[in-house]
């Protein structure tokens, strides 16, 4: 099939797309009631089904130049099938468009390896993300096209003439029969009556859920066609020098700025232990992260407008600059560890960690960059690294990690953490609390009634779900 000629979309495609958008309504259909709770295998097959349609489509896609992107995404819809993660799923809900739409973008470049990754690039894929709203209304007539019915309704065909017949009958009959109801007080009965027997048979929700489902397919066909076709992109070589002395002036007084830092906080860069105040302790570790984690980000955009667009003085100080934003955020990692092993671990805490270290690792890369004698695509290359850790992340059994984290830090002497807190995770942790119920959870837990409660709750809220809304998890603790 020729990619985004709408003239090619075949009546089995677009019966398929119709198809697959009832089944994908009807079983995704919870969430408008529940939330991401009803996302499990069938999201996985949703997106699994999406990505067939897009292939049909557009056949410029390949497992061999695309597995770069195509895998880590996969990992990412595969997670919904294997934990239940409530926090990474509404996460992975809304990022995932994003990152399908980005780069599924970058696949239709004309040479995309060589491709820099800019602001103008950016440009460029935010106009593609629109695209499929241009070929709303061709997919709509696609749809709805009456030559996409498999049946024939030609002029002399039978199944026209009935049709049309019912057309005329309908209008007639209901005027008839107003009329003869106005007339006579029995047949009025019996017409009210048989109208609302037929007001409770006519299910209006399934007829709610066959209009999305056409909505559904419309989409997924305007997606699949918009995105497709090869991106024309004129790149700008022109590349305007920044002045060195002002870039100079710049990092060299916040330079001057971080060294003034880091000589008065040089002895708690790495402390040995938090405040005693729990308050104190948190107001210290959570401001001072998310403080030095913006300015990280602030640092690395820095970087991007200042790399080999100076004079190799302005360089050096831009490595240095580096460097020591690299110094802030191993303290500020460092001290989310030492909060995680004092207070316990938790989602929040587990993700700064995780944040932290990828930072870390992107400034060590800027200093490498800065180093290379060729041009390294740096946007380019931190947008692939994070979309391959935010996947590995979603694959990842966190909560396990969690509560097998917390269980081992309650048992050591100088840590404050309880255990009950743990209650605020999900299923995922359900056979894991099984096997150490009786044992460590009871030895270092102050109160067993809430864990017997939370067990209740988990059963209640996950048991019942419908099959295709269930993961491993669930099934492995619901049998």
């Amino acid at each position: 099939m020729k990619g985004g000629d709408l003239l090619s979309v075949s009546t089995r495609l677009v019966w398929s797309v119709l198809l697959f958008s009832a089944f994908a309504v009807w079983g995704l259909w919870n969430l408008f009631s529940i939330g991401v709770f009803a996302l499990g295998l069938n999201f996985t097959v949703f997106w699994i089904g999406m990505a067939i349609i897009f292939f049909v489509v557009d056949p410029s896609y390949r497992i061999t130049k695309d597995w770069v992107w195509l895998f880590p995404i996969l990992l990412i819809i595969l997670s919904y099938s294997l934990y239940e993660n409530p926090w990474l799923k509404w996460v992975s809900f809304f990022s995932l468009p994003v990152i399908v739409g980005t780069f599924c973008a970058y696949s239709h470049f004309r040479h995309r390896k060589n491709i820099r990754w800019n602001f103008q690039f950016f440009l460029a894929v935010v106009s593609r993300w629109f695209k499929p709203l241009s070929v709303v209304s061709a997919s709509t007539a696609a749809v709805l096209n009456r030559n996409q019915f498999p049946f024939d309704l030609s002029t002399t065909s039978p199944i026209r003439r009935i049709l049309l017949g019912l057309l005329f009958l309908i209008p007639l009959s209901v005027l008839v029969t107003l009329l003869l109801a106005s007339a006579d007080q029995a047949f009025r009965e019996i017409v009210l009556e048989t109208l609302h027997t037929a007001f409770l048979v006519v299910s209006w929700l399934s007829l709610w859920k066959l209009f999305v489902s056409v909505l559904l397919a419309i989409a997924l066909l305007s997606a699949a066609i918009g995105w497709s076709g090869v991106m024309e992109y004129a790149e700008s070589k022109d590349e305007k020098r920044i002045d060195g002395l002002v870039a100079g002036i710049v990092l060299g007084g916040l330079l001057l700025i971080y060294v003034a830092f880091l000589s008065l906080q040089f002895d708690t860069l790495m402390i040995e232990q938090l405040p005693e105040n729990y308050h104190l302790a948190e107001t210290m570790v959570k401001s001072g992260f998310w403080q030095l984690f913006v300015l990280a980000v602030l640092n690395t955009g820095l970087f991007f407008v200042v790399y080999r667009k100076t004079g190799k003085l302005a360089q050096w100080i831009l490595r240095v600059f580096i460097v020591a934003s690299s110094l802030l955020m191993v303290s500020a990692a460092w001290k989310v560890g030492l909060y995680s092993y004092t207070f316990g671990l938790s989602y929040e805490k587990f993700f700064a960690c995780y944040t932290a270290v990828f930072s870390l690792g992107v400034l060590l890369y800027l200093v490498f960059a800065s180093f290379s004698i060729k041009r390294r695509n740096v946007v380019k290359t931190i947008a692939f690294s994070a979309l391959w850790c935010y996947a590995v992340a979603t694959v990842n059994p966190v909560e396990k990690i969690i509560f097998h984290a917390n269980l081992y830090f309650s048992e050591q002497a100088n840590t404050r953490v309880t255990l009950t807190q743990l209650t605020q995770l999900s299923m995922d942790i359900m056979n894991d609390v099984d096997k150490v119920y009786a044992k460590k959870l009871a030895l270092n837990s102050s109160d067993m009634g809430e864990w017997r409660q939370w067990r209740s709750e988990q059963k209640n809220t996950y048991c019942q779900r419908a099959w295709y809304e269930k993961n491993m998890t669930v099934f492995l603790a619901c049998p």
